[in-house]
């Protein structure tokens, strides 16, 4: 259907724009849903093929596998993986949901249909290989891909294709989770940043035909078990407070960790195809003692939701995890951050919640109730989404009384890792190749235009010797309210204001005396060509200037510009025009 076609039928029809997004919704709703059940199946295929089962219950199958076999399944899986990759993938490139944040806010909503079909292969071969990851960021991906290209087919508008995006993400985690309302508010708080009513009908109706489409064939089933657990005590809520503090730090350290071994991975000098062979022996190695971090992880989940697991072995479990998915995410292996993290917050909170119930058995809940927060808790912390991660674990529990414990303990979470990182896992991906997102989607436009694109080349100098009378005579004609002030060679001085040579005029005989270095301010503040407009627009804030001098980034003093806030906010409103329709920055 053409966008002329498009178009004809919301006219001929008196079809309201709204009505026309909502059916396309719905479609979407469903394309997702049956994509995430054919994903689901494509994951169990490559585990029969890798391990001989395609059950979801991996740990028991790989307790009965051979070790030479636990050894090469993710060994020949990321052989497999890396070949994919280097051939059909560009090195470097995002996927999950980085890749959908960056471009709802930067590309239009536009995500490339055949490298989403490619990295939705090499999720599932990772995960069916039994690599340390998740399979709801490929299927978040995978929704906001076809979403993309629904809405690309359809022609629509850069402002309705990201609302599609948004739906096909919230389907893709409403699918997974038999979760819509957190599919709903997964995508408005992390992938779009948005809540107006226009955005938030579309992707209710596409999150609960996910659900319903995903119900019909695999069940009215919640993705854990989870028996009722509530709050025993008020003196539980310091205990929780430990709590999330806990998972902010094994948030923090799991960051940290994921960051360095993708840093140590990349200068390790073999082709990139051969990396994820590298990664899965280790992977395979932690698996002969540890086989729980095998695969996805939900049925040692639920056995610490059902208080089958002992503190100890969680506790282990907890870092051995956390080796295992930074090795395999490092090495090249596909998959998402989604499911690993809730996996390390249900061992730390079934591990802290052994200790807790221990010492005071009368007046806490057992340990499962601390496996239930704490997931909430690391996905809320590591995640950057708090609202979504409390509403998950409401629809997996059904129960608001262990909500309030949940609240505290995500919060707190949240607040430590933002004051560390000011990231959450997704948008530190993203900013290490400088795309930044945490302040605002719209700041991201200002990150992708350099300070030499917008910079006044022939800006208005003055010579640190000149009197003020020759002064006067060089701006009479001017409409500047400050001057940069060069020595003889171009070398930046200071910035003087009109008001500071005003003052000066004023006074009687004081014109051939001063000179322009004596009322100069040497404390300015710069930027270079190479800068960002974001990076010069939060200068100007902090110095509370309206404009700012550009240095050469090979001499730090040669003044080669000037840019001001007038010449930014041109800039982002012309790249923002061209993002609404469609064109490329």
């Amino acid at each position: 259907m053409s966008h002329d076609l498009y178009r004809r039928f919301t006219n001929s029809f008196s079809v309201n724009e709204h009505i026309v997004l909502s059916v396309v919704a719905v479609f979407i709703g469903l394309l997702v849903g049956y994509g995430a059940i054919f994903f689901r199946t494509l994951v169990g295929w490559f585990q029969t093929l890798f391990m001989g089962d395609g059950h979801e219950g991996v740990v028991m199958i790989v307790q009965g596998l051979p070790w030479w076999q636990i050894l090469l399944a993710p060994t020949v899986g990321g052989l497999i993986v890396g070949l994919l990759a280097y051939h059909f993938l560009t090195p470097g490139e995002s996927q999950g949901v980085p890749e959908v944040m960056s471009a709802v806010a930067l590309h239009s909503g536009k995500i490339n249909l055949r490298s989403g079909m490619v990295k939705m292969l090499a999720s599932a071969l990772s995960i069916g290989c039994g690599a340390s990851v998740g399979r709801e960021g490929p299927v978040i991906h995978l929704g906001a891909t076809l979403a993309s290209a629904v809405g690309r087919k359809l022609h629509m508008s850069t402002r309705h294709m990201r609302t599609m995006v948004g739906c096909g993400a919230a389907a893709g985690i409403a699918a997974s989770f038999n979760a819509p309302i957190a599919g709903v508010m997964f995508s408005l708080e992390v992938i779009l940043a948005d809540y107006g009513l226009a955005t938030f009908s579309p992707i209710v109706l596409s999150s609960v035909i996910a659900t319903v489409v995903a119900r019909m064939h695999l069940g009215d089933y919640p993705a854990f078990i989870v028996p009722h657990y509530t709050l025993v005590s008020a003196w539980e809520i310091p205990a929780y407070v430990g709590l999330g503090l806990l998972c902010g730090l094994v948030g923090i350290f799991f960051m940290f960790t994921l960051f360095k071994t993708e840093d140590l991975m990349a200068k390790i000098p073999i082709p990139r195809y051969l990396k994820p062979i590298l990664g899965g022996i280790v992977m395979g190695g932690i698996a002969l003692l540890f086989p729980h971090v095998m695969g996805v992880g939900y049925d040692t989940m639920n056995l610490a939701l059902l208080e089958e697991v002992g503190g100890l072995l969680l506790f282990a479990l907890l870092f051995a995890k956390i080796f295992a998915t930074a090795v395999t995410l490092g090495s090249g292996f596909a998959g998402g951050e989604f499911t690993p993290v809730l996996f390390l917050g249900a061992m730390l909170g079934g591990s802290f919640g052994t200790f807790i119930h221990g010492m005071m058995p009368e007046l806490s809940a057992g340990a499962g109730a601390y496996t239930l927060v704490g997931m909430g808790a690391m996905v809320a912390a590591v995640l950057g989404a708090p609202l979504a991660s409390i509403l998950i674990l409401f629809e997996l529990t059904n129960d608001y009384r262990i909500m309030l414990a949940l609240m505290v303990s995500s919060i707190v979470a949240t607040l430590l890792v933002n004051q560390v990182y000011r990231d959450s896992v997704y948008t530190r991906v993203l900013r290490r190749k400088n795309i930044n997102l945490w302040s605002g989607r719209e700041s991201g436009l200002l990150n992708q235009i350099s300070v030499s694109a917008v910079m006044q080349r022939n800006c208005e100098l003055l010579v640190d010797t000149m009197t003020i009378r020759r002064v006067r005579e060089k701006i009479s004609k001017s409409k500047e309210e400050s001057y940069l002030v060069v020595d003889g060679n171009g070398r930046l001085k200071g910035i003087v204001s009109f008001q500071d040579i005003r003052g000066i005029l004023s006074e009687e005989g004081l014109e051939n005396l001063v000179l322009v270095r004596d009322i100069t301010n040497p404390s300015v503040l710069t930027v270079t060509p190479e800068d960002n407009l974001y990076h010069a627009f939060r200068r100007m804030g902090s110095s509370n200037m309206e404009q700012l001098p550009v240095l050469s980034a090979q001499h730090s003093d040669k003044v080669v510009g000037m840019i001001t806030d007038h010449g930014i906010m041109r800039a982002y409103n012309k790249a923002l025009m061209e993002r609404e329709t469609g064109g490329d920055l």
